[in-house]
């Protein structure tokens, strides 16, 4: 995590924690909107990729790392309202780039939805755009609040998430400090599986008018990402399915480098 400082804005919901890393140059910055049901500490192993020429900002959506706590039933449009306080608050009046992954995929795009003006270029690498049968069978299975108990079968869920499907990418360390960061919501941390799941995915990437990259890779959600180029009018794919796993930490280098790409085109 070479040259990554940490930091606070306000924002609707309260504080906001964020990680920064790179100066402020000539490129927009560039905002990194992370993953259910974990924080800006996914992107702390590309940020220095990213960061050339510009500075890059990940920051932890309301309830989720740092941040200040926030209701279990949280929608992706509290965490766009969350997110655009903070690229009012380090970008001033500069329109800023944003990336997201997974879940922060669908927040990068409520944000250009509500604010089509403070942002300038948009990337979305893996976006979970299920159809309504397959959201409403994951609301059901995933966003319920955990039940953690004294034993340590409770905490299995979060053990196979964080640790099993994660290990052998990126190493033992990686893997615990992503495990534990999970553990910070308590009961709060399948909020952002509800905020994704109960998303209207079909009515509001339709609504979009501002242009939008899609980087999928050769993972769970490939055809969803497919799905979302479909959806969005203005949409550019490119398949990476060279790219398996670990997107944000093994293969850090050459997605950092097709995001660079993608910015710039």
């Amino acid at each position: 995590m070479t040259g990554i400082t940490k930091g606070y804005s306000n924002g609707p919901f309260g504080q906001v924690h964020w990680r920064s890393c790179g100066d402020q140059g000539d490129a927009p910055d560039l905002i990194c909107l992370h993953p259910a049901p974990f924080s800006g500490l996914a992107f702390s192993a590309i940020m220095p990729h990213l960061a050339q020429g510009r500075r890059v900002i990940a920051p932890d959506f309301p309830g989720h790392g740092g941040s200040d706590p926030h209701r279990p039933d949280a929608t992706i449009s509290d965490y766009a309202q969350a997110m655009l306080s903070v690229v009012q608050a380090l970008s001033s009046d500069r329109p800023a780039d944003l990336l997201g992954f997974h879940t922060g995929c669908l927040v990068a795009c409520e944000i250009v939805l509500q604010s089509p003006s403070a942002i300038r270029s948009l990337v979305l690498i893996d976006v979970p755009a299920f159809d309504a049968e397959t959201r409403r069978e994951h609301l059901a299975s995933s966003s319920a609040p955990p039940e953690f108990t004294a034993s340590l079968e409770s905490l299995a869920p979060a053990w196979e998430r964080g640790i099993t499907r994660r290990i052998e990418s990126q190493g033992m360390a990686r893997s615990l400090e992503m495990f534990v960061e999970q553990l910070r919501h308590g009961e709060a941390m399948n909020a952002g599986f509800h905020a994704g799941f109960s998303y209207d995915v079909e009515a509001r990437l339709e609504s979009m008018a501002h242009p939008a990259t899609i980087i999928a890779t050769q993972s769970m959600l490939l055809d969803a990402s497919r799905r979302a180029a479909s959806l969005i009018p203005n949409a550019a794919l490119v398949e990476r399915t060279d790219i398996t796993r670990a997107v944000l930490d093994e293969a850090a280098e050459p997605i950092a480098a097709q995001v660079l790409a993608c910015l710039e085109t």
